[in-house]
Protein backbone atom coordinates (compact mmCIF):
# COMPACT_ATOMS: atom_id res chain seq x y z
CA UNK A 1 0.00 0.00 0.00
CA UNK A 2 2.92 2.43 0.25
CA UNK A 3 1.72 4.12 3.05
CA UNK A 4 4.07 6.97 4.94
CA UNK A 5 3.29 5.28 8.54
CA UNK A 6 3.99 2.15 9.91
CA UNK A 7 1.40 0.35 11.44
CA UNK A 8 3.61 -2.31 13.06
CA UNK A 9 5.46 1.07 15.45
CA UNK A 10 2.20 1.05 17.51
CA UNK A 11 0.38 -2.64 16.84
CA UNK A 12 0.98 -3.41 20.50
CA UNK A 13 -0.72 0.08 21.07
CA UNK A 14 -3.39 -1.11 19.63
CA UNK A 15 -3.47 -4.57 20.82
CA UNK A 16 -3.18 -3.51 24.41
CA UNK A 17 -6.43 -1.16 23.88
CA UNK A 18 -8.44 -3.37 22.16
CA UNK A 19 -11.59 -3.35 24.10
CA UNK A 20 -11.62 0.55 24.18
CA UNK A 21 -11.25 0.92 20.78
CA UNK A 22 -14.07 -1.75 19.89
CA UNK A 23 -16.35 0.50 22.40
CA UNK A 24 -14.99 3.60 20.80
CA UNK A 25 -16.04 2.28 17.36
CA UNK A 26 -19.61 0.70 18.37
CA UNK A 27 -21.96 3.03 15.91
CA UNK A 28 -19.56 2.47 13.31
CA UNK A 29 -18.71 -0.83 13.47
CA UNK A 30 -22.97 -1.76 13.44
CA UNK A 31 -23.17 0.52 10.19
CA UNK A 32 -20.59 -1.11 8.21
CA UNK A 33 -22.17 -4.54 9.30
CA UNK A 34 -25.46 -3.67 8.13
CA UNK A 35 -23.81 -2.05 5.00
CA UNK A 36 -22.45 -5.55 4.21
CA UNK A 37 -25.70 -7.38 4.87
CA UNK A 38 -23.80 -10.50 5.43
CA UNK A 39 -25.38 -14.04 5.12
CA UNK A 40 -24.36 -17.55 6.73
CA UNK A 41 -21.89 -19.25 4.35
CA UNK A 42 -20.62 -16.44 2.65
CA UNK A 43 -17.19 -15.92 1.62
CA UNK A 44 -15.34 -12.64 3.11
CA UNK A 45 -12.55 -10.40 3.24
CA UNK A 46 -11.46 -7.79 5.84
CA UNK A 47 -8.88 -5.47 4.00
CA UNK A 48 -6.97 -3.49 7.11
CA UNK A 49 -7.88 -6.04 9.50
CA UNK A 50 -6.02 -4.32 12.52
CA UNK A 51 -6.51 -6.16 15.45
CA UNK A 52 -9.12 -8.50 14.29
CA UNK A 53 -12.30 -7.86 16.50
CA UNK A 54 -14.32 -6.26 13.53
CA UNK A 55 -13.09 -9.87 11.35
CA UNK A 56 -14.65 -11.53 14.90
CA UNK A 57 -17.98 -10.04 14.30
CA UNK A 58 -18.03 -10.69 10.41
CA UNK A 59 -17.32 -14.47 11.08
CA UNK A 60 -20.01 -14.75 13.35
CA UNK A 61 -22.33 -13.43 10.74
CA UNK A 62 -20.94 -15.48 8.12
CA UNK A 63 -20.95 -18.87 10.96
CA UNK A 64 -19.61 -22.19 10.16
CA UNK A 65 -20.19 -22.44 6.64
CA UNK A 66 -18.77 -19.38 5.77
CA UNK A 67 -15.21 -18.08 5.93
CA UNK A 68 -13.76 -14.75 6.90
CA UNK A 69 -9.95 -14.16 5.55
CA UNK A 70 -8.39 -10.76 7.59
CA UNK A 71 -5.74 -9.48 6.26
CA UNK A 72 -3.57 -6.26 6.75
CA UNK A 73 -0.09 -5.19 5.72
CA UNK A 74 1.30 -4.17 9.19
CA UNK A 75 2.54 -7.91 10.12
CA UNK A 76 2.46 -7.29 13.98
CA UNK A 77 -1.04 -6.41 13.32
CA UNK A 78 -1.80 -9.67 11.73
CA UNK A 79 -0.08 -11.43 14.54
CA UNK A 80 -2.91 -9.87 16.74
CA UNK A 81 -5.69 -10.73 14.72
CA UNK A 82 -4.37 -14.55 14.85
CA UNK A 83 -4.72 -14.80 18.64
CA UNK A 84 -7.89 -12.22 18.09
CA UNK A 85 -9.50 -15.12 15.82
CA UNK A 86 -7.82 -18.52 17.14
CA UNK A 87 -10.72 -19.90 18.52
CA UNK A 88 -12.57 -19.73 15.38
CA UNK A 89 -12.27 -22.37 12.36
CA UNK A 90 -13.75 -19.96 9.58
CA UNK A 91 -11.79 -17.03 10.26
CA UNK A 92 -7.92 -16.61 9.34
CA UNK A 93 -5.49 -13.39 9.40
CA UNK A 94 -2.72 -13.21 7.02
CA UNK A 95 -0.37 -10.30 5.24
CA UNK A 96 -1.77 -8.75 2.27
CA UNK A 97 -1.76 -5.12 0.48
CA UNK A 98 -5.35 -4.20 0.37
CA UNK A 99 -4.28 -3.16 -3.80
CA UNK A 100 -2.57 -6.24 -4.50
CA UNK A 101 -4.45 -8.92 -2.21
CA UNK A 102 -3.01 -12.00 -4.55
CA UNK A 103 -6.12 -13.58 -4.28
CA UNK A 104 -8.22 -15.12 -7.45
CA UNK A 105 -10.32 -12.90 -9.34
CA UNK A 106 -14.40 -13.39 -8.46
CA UNK A 107 -13.39 -15.28 -5.17
CA UNK A 108 -15.06 -13.22 -2.41
CA UNK A 109 -18.60 -12.70 -1.38
CA UNK A 110 -18.21 -9.30 0.23
CA UNK A 111 -15.00 -6.84 0.86
CA UNK A 112 -15.06 -5.10 3.94
CA UNK A 113 -12.79 -2.47 5.03
CA UNK A 114 -13.16 -0.32 8.36
CA UNK A 115 -10.86 2.57 8.66
CA UNK A 116 -8.00 1.25 6.23
CA UNK A 117 -8.73 2.17 2.93
CA UNK A 118 -8.56 6.51 3.49
CA UNK A 119 -4.19 5.51 4.01
CA UNK A 120 -3.61 3.91 0.52
CA UNK A 121 -1.89 6.96 -0.65
CA UNK A 122 -4.02 5.33 -4.42
CA UNK A 123 -7.41 4.40 -2.54
CA UNK A 124 -8.86 3.92 -6.46
CA UNK A 125 -6.31 1.25 -6.45
CA UNK A 126 -7.84 -0.51 -3.54
CA UNK A 127 -10.94 0.13 -4.92
CA UNK A 128 -10.19 -1.71 -7.97
CA UNK A 129 -8.62 -4.22 -6.59
CA UNK A 130 -11.70 -4.91 -4.07
CA UNK A 131 -14.36 -4.84 -7.10
CA UNK A 132 -11.52 -7.26 -8.75
CA UNK A 133 -12.05 -10.06 -6.08
CA UNK A 134 -15.47 -9.73 -5.52
CA UNK A 135 -17.80 -12.27 -7.43
CA UNK A 136 -20.62 -10.60 -10.03
CA UNK A 137 -23.50 -9.49 -7.49
CA UNK A 138 -20.73 -9.14 -4.22
CA UNK A 139 -20.86 -6.43 -2.21
CA UNK A 140 -18.22 -3.83 -0.84
CA UNK A 141 -19.03 -2.29 2.68
CA UNK A 142 -16.23 0.38 3.81
CA UNK A 143 -15.58 2.75 6.72
CA UNK A 144 -13.75 6.01 6.54
CA UNK A 145 -13.34 8.86 8.74
CA UNK A 146 -15.21 12.42 7.70
CA UNK A 147 -13.60 15.54 7.37
CA UNK A 148 -11.57 16.86 10.42
CA UNK A 149 -14.13 19.70 11.21
CA UNK A 150 -16.42 16.90 12.39
CA UNK A 151 -14.15 15.28 13.89
CA UNK A 152 -12.69 17.01 17.22
CA UNK A 153 -11.72 13.72 18.47
CA UNK A 154 -8.63 13.80 17.03
CA UNK A 155 -8.08 17.02 15.43
CA UNK A 156 -8.21 18.66 18.76
CA UNK A 157 -5.18 16.63 20.05
CA UNK A 158 -3.10 17.11 16.32
CA UNK A 159 -3.59 20.44 15.67
CA UNK A 160 -1.96 21.23 19.19
CA UNK A 161 0.91 18.90 18.03
CA UNK A 162 1.17 21.15 15.25
CA UNK A 163 0.91 24.68 17.04
CA UNK A 164 3.42 23.04 18.88
CA UNK A 165 6.21 21.93 15.94
CA UNK A 166 5.76 18.61 16.56
CA UNK A 167 4.31 18.20 13.26
CA UNK A 168 4.60 19.84 10.31
CA UNK A 169 1.79 20.64 7.58
CA UNK A 170 -1.64 21.10 7.69
CA UNK A 171 -4.90 18.87 7.98
CA UNK A 172 -3.71 15.34 7.15
CA UNK A 173 -6.37 15.01 4.04
CA UNK A 174 -3.79 14.44 1.61
CA UNK A 175 -3.33 11.52 -0.15
CA UNK A 176 -2.70 8.53 2.56
CA UNK A 177 -3.65 10.21 4.89
CA UNK A 178 -6.50 10.01 7.96
CA UNK A 179 -9.33 12.61 6.25
CA UNK A 180 -8.09 11.70 2.75
CA UNK A 181 -11.96 10.39 2.33
CA UNK A 182 -13.42 12.59 4.31
CA UNK A 183 -15.66 14.11 1.25
CA UNK A 184 -18.86 11.48 0.62
CA UNK A 185 -18.89 12.96 -2.94
CA UNK A 186 -15.04 12.16 -3.47
CA UNK A 187 -15.63 8.44 -1.80
CA UNK A 188 -19.03 7.69 -3.89
CA UNK A 189 -17.45 9.01 -7.26
CA UNK A 190 -14.04 6.79 -6.44
CA UNK A 191 -16.12 3.78 -5.78
CA UNK A 192 -18.10 4.29 -9.02
CA UNK A 193 -15.27 5.48 -11.22
CA UNK A 194 -13.59 1.83 -9.66
CA UNK A 195 -16.82 0.31 -11.46
CA UNK A 196 -18.90 -0.41 -7.82
CA UNK A 197 -22.89 0.45 -8.79
CA UNK A 198 -25.99 1.27 -6.40
CA UNK A 199 -23.45 2.79 -4.47
CA UNK A 200 -24.82 4.72 -1.37
CA UNK A 201 -22.71 6.76 1.41
CA UNK A 202 -24.24 6.68 4.97
CA UNK A 203 -23.11 9.30 7.10
CA UNK A 204 -22.24 7.73 11.18
CA UNK A 205 -21.95 10.19 14.01
CA UNK A 206 -19.34 8.25 16.20
CA UNK A 207 -18.92 10.11 19.35
CA UNK A 208 -15.86 9.16 21.98
CA UNK A 209 -16.75 9.16 25.66
CA UNK A 210 -13.72 9.48 28.07
CA UNK A 211 -13.32 10.31 31.52
CA UNK A 212 -10.75 12.60 31.18
CA UNK A 213 -8.97 14.90 28.98
CA UNK A 214 -5.72 12.92 29.87
CA UNK A 215 -6.79 9.64 29.01
CA UNK A 216 -7.77 10.73 25.78
CA UNK A 217 -4.61 12.20 24.85
CA UNK A 218 -3.01 8.81 25.64
CA UNK A 219 -5.09 6.95 23.46
CA UNK A 220 -4.63 8.98 20.53
CA UNK A 221 -0.62 9.65 20.94
CA UNK A 222 -0.46 5.72 21.84
CA UNK A 223 -2.82 4.34 18.57
CA UNK A 224 -1.49 7.19 15.77
CA UNK A 225 1.77 6.49 14.22
CA UNK A 226 2.84 9.37 13.31
CA UNK A 227 2.05 11.50 16.09
CA UNK A 228 3.53 8.55 18.59
CA UNK A 229 7.01 8.70 16.71
CA UNK A 230 6.68 12.83 16.68
CA UNK A 231 5.98 12.62 20.68
CA UNK A 232 8.97 10.24 21.23
CA UNK A 233 11.41 12.50 19.59
CA UNK A 234 9.73 15.40 21.37
CA UNK A 235 11.62 16.70 24.42
CA UNK A 236 9.78 17.44 27.72
CA UNK A 237 8.95 20.99 27.73
CA UNK A 238 7.03 20.70 23.90
CA UNK A 239 5.41 17.45 25.72
CA UNK A 240 3.91 19.37 28.14
CA UNK A 241 2.50 22.19 26.10
CA UNK A 242 1.33 19.75 23.79
CA UNK A 243 -0.66 18.58 26.50
CA UNK A 244 -2.02 21.80 27.94
CA UNK A 245 -3.45 22.87 24.68
CA UNK A 246 -4.92 19.77 23.43
CA UNK A 247 -6.92 20.19 26.97
CA UNK A 248 -7.92 23.30 26.72
CA UNK A 249 -8.99 22.33 23.27
CA UNK A 250 -11.13 19.30 24.34
CA UNK A 251 -12.95 21.16 28.02
CA UNK A 252 -15.95 22.76 25.52
CA UNK A 253 -16.62 19.08 25.15
CA UNK A 254 -16.96 18.48 28.99
CA UNK A 255 -20.43 16.77 30.70
CA UNK A 256 -21.48 15.86 34.08
CA UNK A 257 -19.78 11.96 33.25
CA UNK A 258 -16.38 13.02 32.04
CA UNK A 259 -15.73 14.47 28.12
CA UNK A 260 -18.06 13.28 24.81
CA UNK A 261 -16.24 14.28 21.81
CA UNK A 262 -18.02 14.42 18.79
CA UNK A 263 -16.53 12.02 15.91
CA UNK A 264 -18.30 11.28 12.11
CA UNK A 265 -17.60 8.44 9.88
CA UNK A 266 -18.55 7.81 6.29
CA UNK A 267 -20.19 4.03 5.76
CA UNK A 268 -20.42 3.41 1.82
CA UNK A 269 -21.64 0.31 0.14
CA UNK A 270 -21.69 -0.69 -3.41
CA UNK A 271 -22.18 -3.92 -5.63
CA UNK A 272 -19.97 -5.29 -8.39
CA UNK A 273 -22.32 -5.10 -11.13
CA UNK A 274 -23.59 -8.98 -12.12
CA UNK A 275 -22.57 -8.41 -16.02
CA UNK A 276 -19.13 -5.89 -16.54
Amino acid sequence: MNTTVDWNDVASAWGARRQQIVRDKAPTRAALLAAAALQPGQRVLELGCGTGDVARLLADQVGPAGSVLATDIAEDMVAIARGTLADLPQAEACRADLIDTGLPEASVDVVVSCMSLMFAPEPEVGLQEARRVLRPGGRLAVAVWAAPQHNPWITSVGMSAMLHGLVEGGPPVGPGQVFSLGDPEVLQRLSEDAGFTDVVVQVVDNPFAVASADEHIDRVFALTPVLADALDRADEPTRAAVRRTATEAVERYRTDDGLVLPGRALVLSGVRPEVS
